[in-house]
C-alpha cells in the first residue's frame, strides 16, 4: 500500500489492485456511496499512508526514499505477476503482456517475465554470467525501449526504431509504447524493481528528480566512446540535460505550445498574411483586440484549449515567465508563486476566459478546432499530425505571441535515458548508446510529429524546412522555457492541474490560487530538502 500510494501516480482505479478480496470489496461498496476519489483516499488515510496537505487535497506523491529504494534494489526481489503497481498488466487489464506497436498496427506480445533478463521458469540475471558478456558471434545485443508515443507519433518513432533495426549490424531494439497516463507509473516501478528497459523517453523537467534518486545511469563516459558531440545540441538543451556538469539524457526535440488557426476562417476575414501565415500582435491589449475581433467577424468561438489536462498549465508558465517570474529559485527550495508575475498570469488567463475569446468547460479543445467551432485553437506542437490528419482541415501553426515583457513559451523535450539496472551488461549499454546516438542524429524525421529537432544541424537541414508549418515556429526553440531542473516538478504539475481548474471554473479566485500554489509548492520542495 505504501508503494500503491505514497510512489506512483496511479489513477484511483489502480489503487484497489493489489488489497484483499476482503478489502476490496469494502472499497466497492464505499465507491457506491462517496465515489472512487474519495473512497480510495480515506482508504489510505485510515491506514495512516495519504497525510493530508493543503486546501483539503493529500501531498502529492514522490519516490520512496533513496535509501529504501536502493534496499530494494540490493534483494533483487522479482516483480509478482499482479504486482500493485501495474508491471506486467497492458492496457486492458491482462496480466503478463504489454501492447507493443509494430508497423501501423497494435499487436498483443506476452512479457518473459518482467525483468528483461528473465526466461520463464529462469530467474537467473545476466549479470550472474558476468557484466562484461557479449552476444554470440553473429547475434545482435537485443535491448528493450519504452516511449509513451501512443497516438501518431507513436507510428514514426516506430518506423524509427524498425529503420535502426534493419541497419544496424550489432543491436536489436524490442519497442514497447504504454499509454502516457500510465507511463512514468510503471517505468518508476521498474526503474525500482531492477525490471527496467534498457532505454526509456524521459521528459527533461524529470531528470533532476531521477538522477537524485539514483535511478539513472550517467552518460559521459558512453558519448565519449560513441563520439557523441554535445556541442551540436541546441544550447537550452545542453544546458537542461546536465545535472551537476553530467550528462544523464540524450534529447530527441523541444516540443512547445503554439496557436494554429483555421487559414479558411482567417482569410474570410481579411486576417490571412500574403505568405498563408496568422500573426496575432504582441503586447496583452493588442492581443484582446485582436481576438475581440475574431469573435465579432467569425461568430464562432475564438480560442478553444481550456480543458481539464495541461493545456492551462502551459498557458500559465508561458504567461508567468513573459513576465519575468518562475515556480521557484535557483536552488529549488522556495517557491516564488506569491509573485507579480504570477498575479498577471492568472489575472490574464481569467480575462480571456472571462470575455470569452477562450470559454471554459470546454472539454477537448482540439475536437472543437477540427469541427471548425473555433476558429484557433491554443495546442502543442504534438497535435499538427492529427490536424494533419483531418479531412477538409486548413491550418497554419504559428508561435504564442508575446503578451508580457520577455519572450518566452513553455517547452519540454523529451529525451532518452538508460535507466540503472543490475543486469544490465556492458554490451547493452554499448548497444543502448548507439540506438540513442543513432536516434538523436535522425530527428529530421521525428520533427514530422511536430517537433523541433533538438540538434541544430538537423533544423537547419532541407529535410526538416521541406516539413510545413515548422519554419513558422521552429524560432521558438531559441527562448523556450523549461520548468527548472529541481526535484517536485512531478508534484508541481499536479498541483498547478488542480488549481488552475477550481480557479477558471469560477470555485476560487486570483489571489487564493496563487496563495494556494504557493503554500502547496513550498511543502513539495520541503519534501524533498529536508
Amino acid at each position: 500500500m505504501t508503494l500503491l500510494l505514497k510512489q506512483s501516480n496511479l489513477r484511483c482505479v489502480d489503487y484497489m489492485v493489489c488489497l484483499s478480496h476482503q478489502m476490496r470489496w469494502l472499497l466497492l461498496l464505499g465507491t457506491c456511496i462517496l465515489g472512487m476519489e474519495k473512497t480510495c483516499l480515506m482508504a489510505g488515510l485510515f491506514i495512516g499512508e495519504i497525510p493530508w496537505g493543503v486546501n483539503g487535497f493529500p501531498n502529492p506523491p514522490r519516490l520512496l526514499p533513496r535509501e529504501k529504494r536502493r534496499n530494494r534494489r540490493e534483494e533483487k526481489k522479482p516483480c509478482k505477476e499482479n504486482d500493485s503497481i501495474g508491471i506486467g498488466r497492458d492496457h486492458d487489464g491482462v496480466t503478463g503482456s504489454v501492447w507493443r506497436r509494430t508497423g501501423r498496427s497494435l499487436r498483443r506480445r506476452g512479457v518473459r517475465g518482467h525483468g528483461k533478463n528473465q526466461e520463464p521458469g529462469n530467474n537467473t540475471s545476466k549479470a550472474a554470467e558476468g557484466a562484461d558478456s557479449a552476444a554470440p558471434s553473429g547475434e545482435k545485443t537485443k535491448i528493450t525501449y519504452w516511449a509513451p508515443f501512443s497516438g501518431g507519433d507513436g507510428d514514426i518513432m516506430t518506423a524509427l526504431v524498425d529503420e535502426f533495426n534493419a541497419q544496424s549490424p550489432t543491436t536489436e531494439v524490442e519497442f514497447m509504447i504504454i499509454k502516457s497516463e500510465e507511463y512514468y507509473t510503471k517505468l518508476l516501478a521498474a526503474m525500482t524493481s531492477d525490471s527496467a528497459p534498457t532505454v526509456a523517453v524521459n521528459h527533461i523537467t524529470r531528470i533532476k528528480e531521477y538522477v537524485t534518486d539514483e535511478l539513472l545511469e550517467p552518460l559521459d563516459s558512453l558519448t565519449a566512446d560513441a563520439s557523441v558531440d554535445w556541442t551540436g545540441f541546441t544550447e537550452r538543451l545542453q544546458e537542461a540535460s546536465q545535472v551537476d556538469g553530467t550528462h544523464y539524457c540524450m534529447p530527441m526535440d523541444t516540443h512547445l505550445l503554439l496557436m494554429h488557426f483555421n487559414t479558411d476562417e482567417f482569410e474570410k476575414m481579411g486576417l490571412l498574411e500574403d505568405d498563408g501565415t496568422v500573426i496575432v500582435p504582441d503586447g496583452e491589449e493588442a492581443f484582446f483586440e485582436y481576438f475581440e475581433k475574431v469573435k465579432a467577424d467569425s461568430g464562432k468561438m475564438p480560442l478553444s484549449g481550456t480543458s481539464m489536462n495541461g493545456l492551462p498549465m502551459y498557458v500559465w508558465y508561458t504567461l508567468l515567465t513573459q513576465f519575468g517570474g518562475d515556480v521557484c529559485d535557483a536552488d529549488g527550495r522556495t517557491a516564488t508563486l506569491d509573485s507579480d508575475a504570477n498575479r498577471k498570469a492568472l489575472e490574464i488567463m481569467m480575462r480571456m476566459v472571462d470575455s470569452e475569446i477562450w470559454p471554459k468547460n470546454q472539454k477537448n479543445g482540439a475536437e472543437l478546432f477540427t469541427g471548425n467551432v473555433a476558429v484557433a485553437t491554443i495546442n502543442g506542437d504534438w497535435a499538427i499530425p492529427t490536424f494533419e490528419g483531418t479531412n477538409g482541415l486548413n491550418f497554419v501553426s504559428m508561435s504564442f505571441p508575446q503578451l508580457g515583457t520577455t519572450k518566452s513559451v513553455y517547452a519540454d523535450s523529451h529525451t532518452l535515458v538508460i535507466p540503472k539496472n543490475a543486469n544490465l551488461t556492458d554490451a547493452e549499454k554499448t548497444s543502448a548508446m548507439e540506438f540513442m546516438k543513432w536516434i538523436t542524429d535522425n530527428t529530421g524525421k521525428w520533427a514530422q510529429s511536430g517537433h523541433i529537432p533538438s540538434r541544430t544541424s538537423v533544423m537547419e537541414s532541407e529535410e526538416f524546412k521541406a516539413l510545413p508549418y515548422r519554419e513558422n515556429y521552429a524560432e521558438s526553440a531559441n527562448y523556450a522555457k523549461f520548468y527548472p531542473q529541481v526535484c517536485g516538478v512531478a508534484g508541481l504539475t499536479e498541483m498547478t492541474y488542480r488549481e488552475l481548474a477550481a480557479m477558471i471554473a469560477g470555485e476560487q479566485d486570483v489571489q487564493a490560487t496563487m496563495d494556494h500554489m504557493q503554500e502547496q509548492f513550498q511543502e513539495i520542495l520541503d519534501s524533498y530538502n529536508r
